[in-house]
């Protein structure tokens, strides 16, 4: 993939624009690659509430867990999926990575791809990365503030048929100790 900055039409298209548009562009990508740090910051604390927050009111998620619409549907979607959060809750078990951001702004709409790693915590105390995948979204400014529009999680390594081995082997071996 190019760079944005390695493309000539990209180095016309900002020769064109006055600084304060391009400032304006800088402003909103900082303000983006915060959005997608804040958001696995958010799900690694398990503040449902918060995390939701990050999309627009009709604001979709997509991934392996299924299709929400909403912020309700998608808090709704974390209390499934690790309950509620104990008062004082701290993350010392696992935390989420992100990377590898391509950002591409067109006013109030943007669209983000990025690199997710998922670490766990080893019996031995050690992380250990456990997922990896990307990131493809599609963000507006709602508000005065970048929000998700639709946030797409593709897992990569494992795949699906990996992870579906793997608990069935560890269901294999469970049955064997008992």
């Amino acid at each position: 993939m190019t760079s944005p900055s390695g493309n000539p039409a990209n180095a016309n298209r900002r020769a064109s624009r006055s600084i304060e548009e391009r400032l304006q562009e800088l402003e909103d990508e900082r303000e983006i690659r915060e959005l997608l740090i804040e958001y696995a910051q958010r799900l690694d604390a398990r503040d449902h509430k918060g995390y939701a927050a990050l999309f627009t009111r009709d604001g979709r998620w997509s991934g392996k867990l299924g299709d929400y619409q909403g912020r309700e549907a998608i808090e709704a979607m974390l209390l499934e999926a690790f309950g509620p959060t104990p008062e004082g809750f701290t993350n010392t078990n696992n935390f989420h990575l992100m990377s590898n951001f391509v950002i591409r702004i067109d006013g109030d709409r943007a669209t983000a791809q990025s690199r997710i790693t998922y670490f766990e915590r080893s019996p031995e105390a050690r992380p250990v990365a456990m997922l990896a995948g990307r990131y493809e979204d599609e963000l507006v400014r709602e508000d005065g503030r970048w929000r998700f529009k639709h946030r797409h999680v593709i897992g990569e390594i494992p795949t699906g048929e990996e992870i579906k081995a793997r608990e069935e082997a560890e269901k294999k071996a469970r049955e064997k100790n008992t």
